[in-house]
């Protein structure tokens, strides 16, 4: 059964906004949230018109908790602890990458009901703090299903939940309201309080699906970041096949010379600098990237990651559009070197 659990709720616009909001957490599914007259739910206007639109957040809200918790767990390792979500019936559950901090490390996990595992992490990216970890168990586990890519935007309310500070039976996981207020590549920034413990937990849209992992921390109260679901889609298979993608890599690895921007078409090259290999290769701003060799890119992320799994000097074939037509130059990658 869940206990009460005071929070303030953030991302209420205009005049409205509840400071020591108390949120009760019903043991059983309601039976769905009231629809306004006109049609639209209260969380799919521009900002709550009265208290009836509170209401129904509220309601909305607490519907969705018991079904999104039972796929929360507790990550405890030997150098700190964490949370993170499951996201499959055999226990593939997202965190951050710094939670997990390398691969095959050997980790415990707990549901909120109690239930303790072994997992061992496997791969990520330090570049988005996406990281994955994998339960060992033969039993089905709930489950939490994932938004599909670009399915979230600026002003969508959302709910954050996690362990702070551990897993603590006796407080249970703590859940924080809000809003999204900025999104762009690698990082989303939502007013969904979160504080230490928190990193790795999951962040839910109005559907009760995944939108987002917890990254970092701020003392301010709008400054939450957190890694969208679209890093995790652009590179699931590099992540579950237990490579993580560091720093110290990327300063070794191979170079191209391009800063980019993602579109709903591909990866659009702002800027080709000079002297590099995508300059000596003819590409220009304006560029459309599709793909590198035999990889769809479709975020910075997913570039830089094969990129600079390449070594200075290998030969690859990038193919992009440029207005109508698509094309292909094969490119000799440089070297980056520390930044």
């Amino acid at each position: 059964m869940y206990k009460i659990l005071n929070f303030r709720t953030f991302g209420l616009l205009a005049s409205y906004c509840f400071v020591g909001f108390s949120l009760i957490c019903p043991c059983h599914s309601a039976t769905g949230a009231k629809e306004v007259s006109n049609g639209a739910s209260a969380w799919e206007k521009p900002f709550p018109e009265n208290i009836d639109d509170l209401t129904e957040i509220q309601d909305r809200l607490q519907s969705l908790l018991p079904s999104t918790m039972e796929c929360l767990v507790a990550i405890e390792a030997g150098d700190g602890a964490g949370s993170g979500v499951i996201v499959s019936e055999d226990g593939l559950v997202l965190t951050a990458a710094h939670v997990i901090g390398s691969t095959g490390k050997k980790m415990n996990v707990k549901l909120s009901d109690g239930r303790e595992y072994r997992a061992t992490s496997l791969g990520g990216s330090e570049l988005s703090d996406a990281g994955m970890l994998k339960i060992k168990t033969s039993e089905s586990l709930p489950y939490a299903a994932l938004s599909p890519r670009n399915d979230s935007k600026v002003g969508d309310w959302c709910f954050a939940i996690g362990h702070p500070g551990g897993f603590d039976p006796e407080r249970g996981p703590v859940v924080r309201l809000g809003r999204i207020i900025a999104k762009q590549d690698e990082t989303m920034q939502t007013d969904s309080r979160l504080l230490g413990g928190d990193s790795g937990g999951p962040l839910f849209d109005f559907n009760g699906k995944v939108i987002a992992i917890h990254s970092r921390v701020s003392s301010q109260p709008d400054e939450n970041f957190h890694i969208p679901i679209e890093s995790f889609h652009a590179n699931w298979e590099f992540f579950q096949d237990k490579k993580l993608f560091t720093l110290e890599s990327l300063e070794q690895g191979g170079f191209l010379g391009v800063r980019c921007e993602e579109r709903l078409n591909g990866l659009e090259i702002l800027e080709v600098i000079e002297d590099t290999p995508a300059y000596q290769a003819g590409l220009l701003a304006g560029d459309i990237i599709k793909q590198v060799d035999s990889i769809k890119i479709k975020t910075r992320e997913t570039l830089t990651i094969h990129i600079s799994g390449k070594n200075p000097g290998e030969i690859l074939r990038i193919t992009y559009e440029r207005g109508k037509k698509t094309m292909s130059s094969q490119i000799k990658l440089g070297y980056r070197g520390p930044q």
